[in-house]
């Protein structure tokens, strides 16, 4: 399904947002912390090592233990070009709020959230198969796989 757009200013295939944006202005809570490895914008958050890291999930079993989602933020990327946020950035971790996240197939506002891996590695939003479900993080628009849409975080 074709992803609505809310005005075309530059191009009509600009995206409602990209992953890691913040979804708008309302109340919400992001917490810094320190990055044990490299992680991207958009990308579900884990409690790393130590109190003060967080590092990015990694296989689909995560998806009970995410705390949040990492947050964009207008900055050059590492020069390795391995990962945005660069092992002990302090990386923002949106914990309570509405975010940008990429889809991993199709969802609904409302659906329970999972997170998936294809073979890059790079991590998906999927609707809930019930077995790894993200913890109080819910769809909030319809969507179809690589559609950027929200998702609400109640951690």
């Amino acid at each position: 399904m074709a992803q609505n757009k809310p005005f075309t200013w530059y191009a009509d295939q600009d995206a409602v947002g990209y992953p890691g944006l913040k979804a708008d202005t309302t109340t919400d809570v992001i917490d810094s912390l320190a990055a044990e490895s490299g992680i991207n914008p958009g990308a579900p958050i884990l409690r790393g090592t130590n109190a003060d890291q967080v590092k990015a999930a990694t296989a689909a079993t995560d998806g009970k233990n995410v705390i949040g989602v990492a947050v964009h933020v207008h900055r050059e990327p590492a020069e390795n070009g391995s990962a945005y946020y660069e092992a002990g950035y302090t990386v923002p971790v949106m914990t309570f709020g509405d975010i940008y996240v990429t889809a991993g197939g199709d969802v609904a506002p409302g659906d329970a959230v999972d997170i998936a891996f294809g073979d890059d590695k790079v991590p998906v939003y999927t609707k809930s198969a019930g077995t790894n479900t993200v913890p109080n993080m819910t769809f909030l628009d319809k969507g179809a796989k690589g559609d950027v849409v929200r998702v609400r975080i109640r951690h």
